[in-house]
Parts: structure tokens; C-alpha cells; sequence
């Protein structure tokens, strides 16, 4: 379990490291625009099993995914054009929205459920690394099911220590002093608040209604 601290000088060198350890079917925490996360090739259903095994998470429950852009996202989920102009006010930013997906990643991903959640990440480390890295990566908090959020590597690696399966690496960015990303339903009819987090219930609202307005 390597730890690099990321700063200025060594930042073209972490990402290409970060980038050569996702194409190796590795795993990795990072720091986002929420809290850290981990990371992995969302086309691979043996690293993404790896990051159920490591958090200790029921396979039933579905982990999102990272994608590069808005552009990308309707390659792997159904997102009419009136559901992009709300994602366009949101992303890059700390917003998942959930969609009906379009079977074009593993079925283990999203619990052979029919729904995933998608998230543009605003956090230049994800942002240079998405488009170099071409496919989406599947995202998850660096920390074992149910247990707080980790804001610092040390507290994700104390997490991960004693496993057999640990992170191959973790990025050192600091202290992140965040909240988990708003979820939002957008399956339905109308838009659905599945969690709160870093984004206020008011301003999500203030959006939602456009996209209403908007139909």
C-alpha cells in the first residue's frame, strides 16, 4: 500500500503513476471534491469485486461511477436532453445523479440492478487523469461500509492496514474538509433527493424546479 503525498513539483509524475496503476487492474485512493475515494477501471469486473472485498460492502449495493464529461455520460446511462441542462449547472461538482443505464459495464457494478449513479468529479487530479484514462471509473468512499468518510490518508489507511486486499496506492492531498456528494433520482417522473451532502437541499431545488420547468 503505497502512500504518495501530491504537490506541485511531483504532480505530472503521481498522475502517471496513478494512471499506469488504473490500467494494471489496480486500485487506488484519491482525493475528490467530497471526500477521499477509491478508484478503478469500471470495466473490470475483478477490480471493481476488489473494492466490494476491501470496504466490506454487500455486492447487492451498486457503486457509481467517475466519468470525464457530461459528453460521456450518455454512453453508459439514458439522460434525456432536459435532465443534461440540469446536469450542466451541476458537473463538475458534488452531485451523483442516477439514471437507467445502458448495460454497457459489468453487471456487478450496479447490483445486476437496471440504475447507476454517475458523477463528474471537480478536483484537478480526476479531471487531468478521466480523459487519459478513457473509460469510467468506478468511485466509492475510502472507508469500510458504515464507518465514517476518511477526510485524510492516514485515517483511509488505518481503514485498509490490516486487510489482505488493500489499495495499491493513495494519494496524500491533505485534509479535505467535505461532505459526501448530493444524490439525486432522476428515474422517476420527477426528480427524487436521495441524500443530502455537500450541495443544500435548497439550492438542489432551486435547480430541480428548472429542469421541471424546463420539460
Amino acid at each position: 500500500m503505497r502512500i504518495v503525498k501530491l504537490t506541485k513539483a511531483n504532480h505530472v509524475k503521481v498522475l502517471s503513476l496513478l494512471e499506469r496503476i488504473l490500467r494494471s487492474g489496480g486500485v487506488a485512493v484519491v482525493p475528490t471534491d467530497t471526500v477521499y475515494g477509491m478508484v478503478g477501471d469500471a470495466t473490470s469486473p475483478e477490480v471493481i469485486r476488489k473494492i466490494f472485498v476491501m470496504k466490506q460492502r454487500p455486492e447487492e449495493r451498486a457503486l457509481p461511477v467517475f466519468v470525464k464529461d457530461i459528453a460521456a455520460a450518455p454512453k453508459y446511462a439514458y439522460i434525456s436532453d432536459v435532465k443534461a441542462k440540469f446536469l450542466e449547472r451541476v458537473w463538475p461538482g458534488p452531485v451523483t445523479a442516477v439514471f437507467q443505464h445502458k448495460e454497457k459495464l459489468p453487471a456487478i457494478l450496479t447490483g445486476s440492478r437496471n440504475t447507476m449513479g454517475v458523477r463528474v468529479p471537480n478536483h484537478p487530479l480526476l479531471l487531468e487523469l478521466l480523459p487519459r484514462f478513457e473509460a469510467p471509473l468506478v468511485q466509492t468512499s475510502a472507508n469500510i461500509s458504515s464507518l465514517p468518510s476518511a477526510k485524510t490518508i492516514k485515517q483511509a489507511a488505518l481503514y485498509f492496514k490490516d486487510l489482505k486486499v488493500r489499495p495499491d496506492l493513495m494519494i496524500d492531498c491533505g485534509t479535505l474538509e467535505s461532505k459526501p456528494s448530493t444524490v439525486v433520482d432522476f428515474t422517476r417522473d420527477e426528480p427524487i433527493i436521495l441524500r443530502t451532502g455537500l450541495v443544500s437541499r435548497a439550492e438542489l431545488d432551486r435547480l430541480l424546479e428548472f429542469v421541471q420547468e424546463s420539460r
